[in-house]
């Protein structure tokens, strides 16, 4: 039982606790049983002492009780905390090139939809632990009653657990093939929200994607969740059948018998109505482990993992990454880069490139839809490793434990830029005074401002929420700026501010400022034009003459 292993390893001293509070709170419910048993078998006439002992034991459980539920609310609710932090922290750390082929959808999933159920798991998982700790308890006290009666219920639980073992298997495949249709109708919503324009443009479109995919999807989910929960309805029920049969065993058959004497029947049958809501909840908890145990494979798929020693502690600030404010050369020295391409249905391959940049120059990158220049800038800045060759930092080689110092040589705004209302991280004492600057030079200024780091608004159009991210790029003050077709949204006369203004300014303060571009008309700005075509870098011999022209 994965969730189990999981929680286990999250917090072992409280599992522990909670394991002996039930242990603790059955054997109470054990001598509660034990009493109510004497005064029956002697027709009531007990003594004070009984009584005294019977209100003790009854205050203790309820309070062993509370202790439990106590443990098991902060148990959860801190498993939970620590494992969405280290979800998250990991897929901050993990590969972009990995996460890019899961897809975003999938990780969305697993943020939401697989935590939600895992938080679920361990939220019923110590419940689980108590409740056999309450039988077992109440197993050694049936043990001292009668251990052949005992053995008669065992083989009834065992009789339960292998129904449920044999039902359940098809409900297991159910709960993995559910899974996979949530994905995919997470994928599908999302294109909902994301697509809601065309569909509502577009009356076929419309009625085909909620018919045939969403329409589809949810029915496959409905099917197998109604399927799923009816054979452990049925597994349930079974373990209460079995219950009342040995009910009705111990009541109608038994005394006939003479095997047994009354008392131990009646403690027994005491015994037996009070376990049937322990043994019920431990029933009822196995569907739901067996759903966390399918996410916790959700999650392995996509590289990550919980089962190492779980950790919410805050990043150690002695382990941040170098910040270096300036350098002499980068080289990208036979860098290679393979990915899947679907609309040729074969591998693409950029590089090998041999390339250097230095401080204050201004670069153009230009080239082709799909000739790989988006794909080069993410192993520039080193959100792509490469697979063969190397980049080298003043000379240096950057390896795996200098690449998060080496990306902070960059501030870039990509195509597909994420645009943060807050500025995290970049709030000093300065900030307001230079934010505003900002904005009146990218036009801002009479629709945002900035309030204790927040910006006012991002509800702004693309060409706009661009200029918001070279604002925070423009705080981040990095030695070398990239810009991925960020002037394709902006209107004219910003365009020409961006490319005769703001970038010769970035090369004067020193800045290296990588620009991908399909403008034409403004590579006469350019330093060096470098062009890709099919993965390979094209010397500026070979560029077209007019575009030789304007560069020179």
């Amino acid at each position: 039982m994965k969730s189990l292993v999981l929680l286990f390893r999250t917090s072992p001293t409280s599992i522990i606790l909670v394991t002996l509070c039930g242990l603790l709170s059955g054997a109470s419910s054990a001598g509660l049983i034990a009493l109510i048993n004497q005064a029956l078998a002697s027709q009531f006439s007990v003594g004070p002492r009984v009584a005294l002992g019977f209100a003790g034991l009854a205050v203790l459980t309820l309070l062993l009780r509370f202790g439990t539920q106590a443990l098991i609310n902060r148990l959860n609710g801190d498993a939970l905390f620590e494992m969405r932090m280290k979800l998250c922290r990991q897929i901050v750390a993990t590969p972009l090139r990995r996460l890019e082929e899961h897809g975003i959808p999938s990780v969305m999933a697993v943020l939401t939809e697989d935590l939600f159920v895992i938080g679920a798991a361990l939220g019923v998982l110590p419940r689980f632990l108590s409740n056999i700790a309450i039988a077992l308890s109440c197993f050694v006290y049936l043990a001292w009653l009668s251990w052949p009666m005992l053995l008669g219920l065992l083989g009834i639980i065992a009789l339960s657990a292998v129904g449920f073992r044999l039902l359940s298997r098809g409900a297991s495949l159910d709960l993995q093939r559910q899974r996979e249709h949530q994905g995919t109708l997470y994928r599908q919503l999302r294109g909902l929200t994301e697509g809601i324009k065309e569909l509502k443009l577009h009356h076929d479109r419309r009625a085909a994607f909620l018919t045939e995919e969403v329409e589809s999807t949810a029915w496959r989910v409905r099917t197998l969740q109604i399927r799923i929960g009816d054979v452990f309805a049925v597994t349930g029920s079974l373990g209460m059948l079995l219950s009342f049969a040995f009910l009705g065993t111990l009541i109608f058959v038994l005394p006939g018998l003479g095997w047994v004497e009354t008392p131990a029947l009646v403690g027994y049958c005491i015994a037996a109505l009070y376990l049937q809501q322990p043994l019920q909840a431990v029933m009822e908890a196995l569907p739901i482990l067996s759903r966390g145990d399918i996410s916790l494979m959700k999650i392995q798929e996509l590289g990550l993992t919980l089962s190492s020693s779980i950790t919410a502690a805050k990043e150690n600030p002695e382990a941040r990454p170098l910040i270096r404010d300036s350098f002499q050369t980068v080289e990208l020295a036979g860098v290679t880069h393979t990915y899947y391409r679907e609309q040729s249905d074969g591998h693409f391959i950029v590089g090998p490139i041999h390339l250097r940049l230095h401080p204050g120059e201004l670069v153009f990158l230009v080239g082709g839809n799909g000739s790989g220049k988006t794909t080069l800038a993410k192993l520039l800045t080193g959100l792509y490793q490469p697979e063969e060759g190397q980049i080298l930092m003043d000379g240096q080689p950057v390896t795996a434990a200098t690449q998060e110092s080496y990306r902070q040589l960059f501030s870039a705004v990509f195509a597909d830029f994420y645009l943060f209302e807050r500025l995290l991280g970049l709030v000093g004492e300065q900030t307001t005074s230079q934010v505003q600057s900002y904005l009146s030079l990218l036009q801002l200024s009479r629709k945002v401002r900035m309030e204790s780091g927040v910006l006012s608004t991002t509800e702004l159009s693309q060409g706009q929420r661009k200029r918001l991210a070279l604002l925070t790029a423009y705080l981040e003050d990095r030695p070398i700026y990239l810009f991925d077709e960020w002037a394709a949204d902006q209107d004219p006369a910003f365009k020409d501010v961006f490319y005769t203004k703001l970038l010769p300014e970035l090369k004067r303060k020193g800045k290296a400022v990588i620009v991908i571009s399909h403008d034409d008309k403004y590579f006469h700005v350019a330093d060096r034009i470098l062009r890709l075509d099919a993965g390979q870098l094209v010397p500026s011999a070979e560029l077209p003459l007019a575009v030789k022209e304007r560069a020179s």
